[in-house]
């Protein structure tokens, strides 16, 4: 088993850095909730917006652990815009189960324009328990009539349509929904505690034509669940590149700060704190690679739950490396380690990683052909 990257992954990576350090570094931290538009065109003017979607519908054809590579550095320096490139989670779902017009429809767009499709799963009781969602979809000749309501919807009012969950006569399933069709409204946004806005939305006869349905019938929610797999994976890499952002701005304060006539570094203290940071990153980081490798539901899961826990320890130990000064409101690690706690929550829970685990655990074991 060879963990090496190859010579142009090699490059990509490196790419990535330079780019995130000439291009991100002097604006990082200055966001302040506020979605990276600027940044987002640089992206897709280097062709990093989409690098894993089908080249036919204008995406860069690489593989999904190519795109984490370019998420991790651009992230390692501004966790804010690599927050942009967790944005082609939904055009990978569509890419993967979405009908060609869908396909032709919205991935292109996504690649070529940056038009978004927000993912609308969430409701009031139905958070962890998507089961239970109540958002109902009618089908009246080639109409599909939603009713209900979602909540949660990251930066809805930049998104231009919402890969959304609904129930069908027959299960579960999924529509892509455009901004502005009548009968779906945003309401206020909510604003979390890194700053971000999240917005609920209502249906009330909104009207859909029946080939804005991405998936129905007895597997679509198996269908996807799997498809959910690779967004896990960048889930799970934008949680490492942050811990990395925390551990990167740590230790270059651990040499540089004095206190009792030597480098914080030197005590043992923060010695081990900086190694136990290092170790946790790592071992984050290759199980996500692993993921995107194999993307199942037990190892994107293991992935998504161990880098959710790892990047709210890392960002609390940097903190503490910073004592009072990262305890300060406007610090950049007091903003990380308030982005990080989101982490455990976004994207199903822990705990729901870790039930999804132990099913498939129980069912087929560990180390066992997929």
């Amino acid at each position: 088993m060879d963990f090496r990257l190859s010579p142009e992954q090699a490059l990509l990576k490196s790419t990535a850095r330079k780019l995130a350090q000439e291009q991100f570094r002097a604006a990082a931290f200055k966001w302040k909730g506020e979605y990276p538009q600027a940044n987002e065109k640089v992206l897709r003017e280097q062709g990093f917006f989409g690098v894993s979607l089908p080249q036919q519908y204008g995406g860069g054809g690489l593989t999904l652990l190519e795109e984490l590579l370019i998420l991790e550095e651009i992230g390692r320096v501004c966790p804010d815009t690599a927050f942009a490139l967790t944005m082609a989670g939904p055009p990978r779902i569509i890419a993967e189960i979405g009908s060609e017009d869908i396909k032709r429809n919205y991935l292109p767009a996504f690649c070529r324009d940056g038009q978004k499709i927000g993912i609308a799963i969430s409701e009031a009781e139905a958070g962890s328990a998507v089961t239970e969602l109540r958002t109902k979809a009618k089908i009246e000749g080639d109409k599909v009539i939603l009713d209900g309501g979602k909540i949660f919807i990251s930066h809805a009012d930049i998104c231009a349509a919402f890969l959304t969950f609904v129930r069908f006569d027959e299960g579960i399933g999924a529509v892509i929904v455009d901004q502005g069709t009548p009968g779906l409204q945003l309401g206020k946004p909510d604003i979390n505690m890194a700053g971000h806005r999240h917005y609920t939305l209502f249906f009330d006869g909104c009207a859909i034509s029946t080939e804005k349905v991405l998936v129905r019938g007895k597997d679509a929610f198996k269908k996807l669940i799997q498809a959910f797999n690779a967004e896990r994976c960048l889930s799970a890499t934008w949680a490492v590149s942050i811990a990395l952002c925390a551990f990167d701005l740590a230790l270059e304060y651990a040499r540089q700060r004095r206190q009792f006539g030597r480098q914080i570094g030197d005590f043992q203290g923060i010695r081990w704190m900086l190694a136990e940071m290092a170790m946790k990153i790592e071992a984050a980081r290759l199980l996500s690679y692993q993921a995107a490798a194999e993307p199942t539901r037990l190892k994107s899961s293991m992935a998504k739950a161990t880098a959710s826990e790892m990047v709210e320890k890392v960002t609390s130990d940097a903190l503490q490396i910073f004592g009072g000064y990262g305890y300060m409101r406007e610090h950049p690690i007091e903003y990380l380690y308030r982005l990080a706690r989101g982490r455990r929550i976004a994207g199903g829970t822990v705990e729901i990683q870790k039930n999804m685990m132990a099913e498939e655990l129980l069912r087929r074991g560990l180390h066992r052909e997929e």
